[in-house]
């Protein structure tokens, strides 16, 4: 951009300004639009708090409202025996899943002994076979065979009938604030 503006080909106004969008485009992030959005009180609060807010952090001391520009709005509220409020934010997580080769899962009633629809896909050199519990599931495939048909039954092909394929769940990534008369006497460390 410098060199087009160097060569007369750029006028210098409008190159900074392309520039200055570029970089405000890139930027960006949901913290700064929190803090843009509350631009006017976020003004009024001491420096070492709109610092703290800027690097994500929440402190002893603060309100709900630097709370909610530092993080966002809770995932869940919830109040202590000991009266004090307490947000919570979680992200992330996952309930874990389970894959089932070789036609089972869907064609065995749900999965495993349910009776809920469910879909089981067999993968490898006998094509593939889909079915839902409660429909016959039908895989056509080619090479050395490939053919699976089951209504409560299992899908063949070569490779045999293989065990599920599992995945762990995984926790989320929790963070609490507690709160003491609307102000923050704990926060766990983003």
């Amino acid at each position: 951009m410098f060199l087009l503006m160097k060569r007369g080909l750029l006028p210098p106004v409008p190159a900074l300004l392309l520039f200055a969008a570029v970089c405000a485009g890139g930027c960006s992030s949901s913290q700064m639009g929190r803090i843009d959005r509350n631009r006017a009180i976020y003004e009024t609060w001491p420096l070492e708090v709109r610092q703290a807010l800027l690097d994500g952090r929440v402190e002893p001391r603060m309100d709900q409202d630097m709370v909610r520009v530092a993080w966002g709005e809770p995932s869940e509220v919830s109040i202590s025996p000991a009266g004090d409020e307490i947000w919570i934010y979680a992200k992330g997580g996952d309930p874990g899943s389970g894959l089932y080769p070789g036609g089972r899962g869907g064609m065995m009633g749900g999965v495993i002994g349910g009776t809920g629809p469910a879909i089981g896909v067999s993968t490898g050199r006998g094509g593939a076979v889909v079915g839902t519990s409660s429909s016959v599931g039908i895989g056509i495939g080619g090479g050395s065979g490939g053919i699976g048909i089951g209504g409560s039954g299992i899908g063949m092909g070569p490779g045999g009938i293989g065990g599920p394929i599992m995945t762990r769940p995984v926790s989320p990534d929790i963070r609490e604030v507690v709160f003491r008369n609307g102000v923050v006497v704990r926060a766990d460390k983003p």
